[in-house]
C-alpha cells in the first residue's frame, strides 16, 4: 500500500491557526492525476499542492495545485507555502552565511516563474513570487450588471466605490475585483453563493475579490479585501495571494494609492481574511506606475502546523 506524507502550513502569516491553510506532498512522483484530485478533496484545504522534480535543469521543482474540484494554473498562497516547506526541508540552497535572498526558478502550468527565498540564521521566513503579466479583462460597465454583481454580494449598489471600476483582473489566475466604499459595507456582505458563482464566472473570473481602500491596520496596509469563490466550493478565502497580485496591480494601474513609491516600487499590504478569523497580511511590491505595470511580487511568510500521511 503506497503512502506519501504531507505537510500542513498556515500561510501570509506568523502566527499558527492564522493566514489560509495548505496541504504539501514535498515528494508526489508516483501519484496519478486522478489521485492528486481525490487527495485534493480529501484533505478538503483551498488548496493542496503535489511537488515534483523538474523535468529541465532551469528550475528546481515543478508544482500541480489543486482546489477540492479542479486543478489550477497559478495560485499564490500555495507557492508562498510550497517554497517555505521545501526551504524547510533543505530543498533549497542556503545564502552564504545562512542569512539573505536566494532566488530559484519553478514550473506551474503557467510557465516558470522565479521565487526569491529570504533566510535568517538558516530559516526561511518569507517567500517572494513574481507573477505573471498584469491583465484588464473585462469590465463591467454597464448599471444593471454592477447592480447584479452587488446584489450577489448582498450589498445596495450605493455602496459600490465608483472612483475605481469593476473589472476581470489577472496576473495568472482571473478574479473579479469590486471596490466597496467602506470596511463597514464590506464587513457587511452576505454573499448569495448561486447568483456570484454565476456572474463571475460568466464574466471569466475563477472568484470575486472585493475590497475597500480603508483598512483595518495604519502603517504599510493599503486595501482590505474578501476573497469568494463559491464555484470551487470556497465560501470565503482567508487569504489569495494571485488574487490579490492582480489586486495590488490594479491600485496601481488606476493610481489608486495614496503612496509614494521607490525607485519605481511601490510596497505595500492588503489586508484578508480577519473577518472570519484568520487574519492574513500579503506583501505587496509593483513596478510601474499608473497605467503601465511592470512587474507584480507577492510575499509572506508561514508556519509549519501539522504533519501527516495519506495511504491508498
Amino acid at each position: 500500500m503506497p503512502n506519501y506524507h504531507f505537510l500542513q502550513f498556515d500561510v501570509f502569516t506568523d502566527r499558527a491557526f492564522c493566514g489560509n491553510p495548505l496541504a504539501v506532498f514535498p515528494e508526489a512522483e508516483g501519484i496519478s492525476d486522478e489521485k492528486m484530485m481525490q487527495i485534493a478533496r480529501e484533505m478538503n484545504l483551498s488548496e493542496t499542492v503535489f511537488v515534483l522534480k523538474p523535468e529541465t535543469d532551469e528550475v528546481l521543482r515543478r508544482l500541480r495545485i489543486f482546489t477540492p474540484i479542479r486543478e489550477l494554473p497559478f495560485a499564490g498562497h500555495p507557492i508562498v507555502g510550497t517554497w517555505t516547506c521545501l526551504a524547510q526541508e533543505g530543498v533549497v540552497p542556503l545564502p552564504d552565511g545562512g542569512n539573505g535572498w536566494q532566488r530559484i526558478f519553478h514550473e506551474v502550468p503557467i510557465g516558470v516563474l522565479p521565487v526569491d527565498i529570504e533566510f535568517k540564521d538558516g530559516k526561511p521566513v518569507q517567500v517572494v513570487m513574481t507573477q505573471g503579466e498584469f491583465q484588464v479583462l473585462k469590465e463591467i460597465d454597464d448599471a444593471h450588471e454592477q447592480a447584479e454583481v452587488a446584489r450577489a454580494l448582498g450589498l445596495a449598489r450605493e455602496v459600490l466605490d465608483e472612483s475605481l471600476p469593476i473589472q476581470v483582473i489577472s496576473t495568472g489566475l482571473s478574479c473579479l475585483a469590486v471596490p466597496v466604499r467602506s470596511l463597514a459595507d464590506l464587513r457587511d456582505c452576505h454573499v448569495n453563493s448561486s447568483l456570484l458563482s454565476d456572474v463571475y464566472t460568466r464574466h471569466g473570473g475563477s472568484g470575486c475579490h472585493a475590497f475597500t481602500r480603508e483598512t483595518l491596520e495604519v502603517g504599510a496596509s493599503r486595501a482590505h479585501a474578501r476573497y469568494f469563490a463559491p464555484a470551487d466550493n470556497m465560501p470565503e478565502d482567508p487569504a489569495t495571494g494571485s488574487a490579490c497580485g492582480a489586486l495590488g496591480a490594479y491600485l496601481v494601474h488606476h493610481g489608486g494609492l495614496t503612496l509614494e513609491p521607490e525607485d519605481g516600487r511601490y510596497k505595500f499590504v492588503i489586508e484578508q481574511g480577519d473577518f472570519i478569523n484568520r487574519p492574513s497580511r500579503i506583501n505587496l511590491d509593483v513596478k510601474g506606475e499608473a497605467g503601465r505595470v511592470e512587474e507584480v511580487k507577492v510575499g509572506g511568510g508561514a508556519v509549519l502546523v501539522a504533519r501527516g500521511e495519506v495511504f491508498f
